[in-house]
Order: C-alpha cells, then structure tokens, then sequence
C-alpha cells in the first residue's frame, strides 16, 4: 500500500496553493509516489498542465476539487474526486453550475446538488473548513464519526 495525496492544491487556487501543478506532479514522482490528485478550489484550472506532466512521469492523475458548499445553517467544503468519465462530468457540471450563478470569482453548490450528481464521484469531507470540525461540538463529532 502506498501514500497518495488526495488533497492538493496547485497555485491555480489562490492564496491556497504554491507550485504549478506540473511541479506537484513532479514532486510526486521525485519522493516515489505513484499518484496525485490535484483538489484545486471550485475549479480543475491546473488539470491539463498537471496531466502532460503525469504521462510524462508514468504518474497517475486523479482529478478533482474541492467544492464550496451553500448551507444554510453551516457552510462547509467537500473534496470530489472523479473515478471516471462520469465522475469527471458530474463534477465539470458542479462547478459550472456553482461558478453561473455566484459573484464573479466564487462559486457554490448545494449538498442536493452533489447528491443529484453524484455519479462516478468520491466524496472526502473534512478538513478545517468542514461543517463538522467547525460545529465546535465534541458530542457531534463523535456521533458523525460512529
């Protein structure tokens, strides 16, 4: 079994991230690591530089964001990563359709939506961002995770 990265942000997603994706994908491959998946905010902006490089580098390239997430009562964040063409779909309509109807510059979609489409995605939810982490509730956390 071996360490991937499923969270990692290229400097497409600013403020964020640091290095071009191409060099993401080359640092994986310079520590022996076989896969990435660049998780670029509300966007796969660095997903073509990164994929030249990974067939160049016999890396594999896992695609996928990580999407802002409306709700009413505690917004939140979500990493999708497609596992396929469905996935890679579903996911360019997310974030098409969070992108048509936020303030140029943002983009947000609701949990409905990610259900609705869902198809062919994986989901992490986590992170200091998440709804759950950000609830402050102990007792919650422990009851999410069970």
């Amino acid at each position: 079994v071996s360490y991937v990265p499923l969270w990692c942000k290229s400097n497409f997603s600013f403020l964020e991230g640091a290095s071009h994706p191409e060099e993401l994908v080359e640092q994986v491959h310079a520590n022996g690591l076989r896969s990435l998946a660049l998780t670029d905010r509300d966007g796969i902006y660095g997903v073509v530089r990164a994929y030249v490089k990974a067939q160049e580098l016999g890396v594999h390239l896992i695609i996928g964001a990580e999407v802002t997430v409306s709700d009413p009562v505690c917004p939140s964040t979500c990493i999708l990563l497609a596992l396929n063409s469905t996935g890679y779909t579903n996911l360019c309509r997310l974030i098409t359709g969070g992108r048509l109807r936020s303030p140029k510059g943002e983009s947000s979609v609701t949990w409905s939506e990610i259900f609705d489409q869902s198809e062919g995605l994986i989901a992490l939810w986590g992170g200091d961002r998440s709804a759950l982490v950000r609830s402050g509730s102990t007792e919650t956390q422990k009851q999410a995770l069970q």
